[in-house]
């Protein structure tokens, strides 16, 4: 093998290795940023037992007006109920899961702010005047996408 192909050869095998080490190293950075999300994110029974001291607070929000059709004092049947897939002590952490499900095509997902003893940011992905719809959508959820999703029952509205 002449010197030209040996240092054509060699820049050849540099460049396939940076690109290989810089594949492990994403994928590497990625599995990290879940395991990270996960750790910050509410479980469904963590949520569900703060749920009582939460006040829905944005009346700006699409599944807001799905719920009440601009009259926070419509009729319901049972409800309203909202499915949420994640809620987050963060913002930040509340937006990188968004685009996560905004991936999967839930256009029509979005942040929802809950404000208690602590700040939620959770991830509404459907809204619900009935327990029983509600429910099918989770296990729809749960069945196609392999969403953590549940329901959370609006107690508490609150304009701010």
């Amino acid at each position: 093998m002449t010197s030209r192909y040996r240092t054509v050869f060699i820049l050849i095998a540099v460049i396939v290795g940076f690109f290989a080490t810089s594949h492990i190293f994403y994928n590497g950075m990625e599995q990290i940023q879940q395991w990270n999300d996960e750790a910050h994110q509410f479980s469904e029974a963590e949520a569900l037992a703060l749920e009582p001291q939460f006040s829905f607070t944005d009346s700006t929000s699409a599944l807001f007006k799905t719920l009440f059709s601009n009259d926070p004092g419509a009729p319901s049947v049972d409800g309203p109920y909202l499915v949420l897939a994640g809620s987050f002590a963060t913002k930040s952490r509340a937006k990188k899961h968004l685009l996560r499900i905004e991936k999967l095509g839930f256009d029509e997902a979005e942040i929802l702010y809950f404000k208690g003893k602590k700040e939620i940011y959770a991830i509404g992905v459907g809204a619900y005047r009935e327990l029983s719809a509600a429910e099918q959508h989770v296990r729809s959820l749960a069945e196609r996408h392999g969403l953590d999703a549940y329901v959370h029952k609006i107690r508490k509205v609150s304009r701010t």
